[in-house]
């Protein structure tokens, strides 16, 4: 039995995004219908063809959602809180740009049409405008607040490359490494020193 014609471009870009993110660029346009439940024309009928499929269910123009509210999140009541959630909407960016970007570089042809550079030059600086705001607050621990937005995306890119492409051989439980990360921008309690 197959689907209801009622399916939306939402979902059939959401099966899209999850077959190509499983299978790479080599996936199928009948491996998308059928995750949908659809045909393939009802795919061909609102993405002409593999590649405008391809671009808009890896679209990266768009502003992550977390973008906007980041400097409403600067002065919260609860640092720690605030940065905590930044970390996991940062892997939850990284997770989604990543493998775009990896999918481009194997492919120069859709990479072209497929830019990460305004996302990315987006993050950078709505991390750093928020990061100024907190260091002249004094709650974060950082001097320059350039560093410390690329610092803070460094680290969590990284883990998302090794859940990627290292199968788990890093048993780091990500809740680890944003509480660590997060301790080194705004400790929990003072720092001792050692010696």
């Amino acid at each position: 039995m197959s689907r209801p014609p009622s399916i939306t471009d939402d979902e059939i870009l959401a099966a899209a995004r999850a077959v190509f993110l499983e299978q790479g660029i080599t996936a199928t346009v009948d491996r998308v219908a059928a995750r949908c439940r659809v045909g393939e024309a009802t795919v061909f009928r609102r993405f002409p063809t593999k590649e405008a499929l391809f671009v808009a269910a890896m679209d990266t123009a768009s502003e992550p959602s977390w973008l906007h509210c980041i400097e409403d999140r600067a002065r919260g009541d609860d640092i720690r809180l605030t940065l905590t959630e930044l970390a996991h909407d940062l892997l939850g960016f990284a997770r989604k740009i990543i493998p775009v970007f990896l999918m481009r570089m194997s492919n120069r042809a859709l990479g072209e049409r497929t830019s990460l550079s305004a996302p990315l030059r987006r993050t950078i600086q709505g991390l750093t405008e928020f990061f100024e705001i907190e260091i002249e607050a004094g709650r974060i621990h950082a001097r320059d607040a350039r560093v410390a937005a690329r610092i803070w995306i460094a680290a969590l890119q990284h883990f998302v490359l090794f859940e990627m492409l290292a199968n788990s051989v890093d048993s780091l439980p990500v809740d680890v490494l944003v509480e660590g990360l997060v301790d080194m921008f705004a400790p929990s309690r003072p720092r001792r020193r050692k010696g």
